[in-house]
């Protein structure tokens, strides 16, 4: 199944989805984005439930032969939306909300960093490894605290996530999902709008769990040959290499797997993180653990 827009047909799977507007009120704004092309869309309450619709020209999904509107896809094949509260859209149109009010997020899991030259501002380190980006220092802290055997750059449009770091022994398979983002501005601080993306990120990243280890690993050596062959000279691994991720592949079903979750947002201020930034977290924090029983850290700023 692809997606073709102006001519560029990418695979489904290369589709990202990015909310566009975090106001409360209005309708939902969304882009689609591809490797070469962005269309925004909203989304909009009716009687006959969310219909969403392109805000300008459309793309065609491609379903065994037959060419269709993107928004009759989508329309078709309703995604889940997470909201602020814990809340979440089925595509049934259901709004389903916690019985109960989470606890206050455990402040004693941000981990404050000194993000020494990075530009706070500056998410990707791009095939390039600039070295003033979030997502190159996290790569650099991280693989100093732990070890890998391997360490992949996914980048890109519907990502598993920012850096997936794979540890693999005799009896257990432990994935690391790592999603940075930047901040909205050039100090730390507490504003809301800084983790409501990487929130999502981590919640969809928990999916994993549920759709299998050996799932997420033929999708990550599959992205990562699409990545090489959109970089020519250029490799995914940060630490390992193809082969190494194969040789995990091949033996994952027989190992017990463990998914650990880490957020990387310089724009937070841990001395100064506000009552709706907890709020915001625990709710992404109580998802995530339900659905990957593993650790979930936030690096923010002190």
């Amino acid at each position: 199944m692809c997606a073709c827009w102006s001519s560029r047909a990418h695979t489904v799977t290369d589709i990202g989805f990015r909310v566009d507007d975090f106001a409360p009120e209005g309708p939902i704004r969304f882009s689609f984005v591809s490797p070469s092309w962005e269309i925004p869309y909203s989304a909009e309450f009716t009687d006959q439930g969310l219909v969403y619709s392109p805000v300008g020209d459309d793309a065609l999904v491609s379903v065994q032969r037959t060419a269709l509107p993107a928004a009759d896809w989508i329309n078709q094949h309703k995604p889940y939306l997470y909201f602020a509260g814990d809340r979440i859209l089925t595509p049934d149109d259901r709004l389903h909300a916690p019985r109960t009010d989470l606890p206050p997020f455990d402040l004693s899991l941000l981990a404050p960093v000194e993000w020494d030259g990075v530009n706070i501002q500056a998410e990707s380190m791009d095939p390039e490894r600039l070295p003033h980006t979030v997502q190159y220092y996290m790569y650099r802290y991280l693989s100093e605290q732990q070890h890998f055997d391997v360490l992949i750059d996914d980048d890109g449009s519907n990502e598993v996530a920012d850096l997936v770091g794979i540890t693999a022994d005799d009896k257990d398979i432990t994935i690391t999902l790592v999603h940075c983002k930047y901040s909205h501005e050039p100090a730390p601080g507490h504003r809301v709008i800084d983790l409501y993306e990487v929130c999502g990120q981590a919640a969809r990243g928990a999916k994993w769990r549920e759709y299998g280890i050996e799932a997420l690993l033929r999708t990550l050596y599959n992205r990562a040959v699409r990545w090489a062959a959109r970089n020519p000279g250029k490799s995914p691994y940060l630490l390992g290499s193809i082969d190494e991720l194969y040789r995990i592949r091949e033996r994952a079903l027989q190992l017990r797997p463990h998914i650990n979750t880490v957020i990387a947002q310089p724009g937070l201020s841990a001395a100064v993180c506000s009552s709706e930034q907890q709020h915001l977290l625990a709710g992404a924090h109580s998802y995530v653990k339900a659905l990957t029983k593993g650790t979930f850290t936030v690096y923010c700023s002190p």
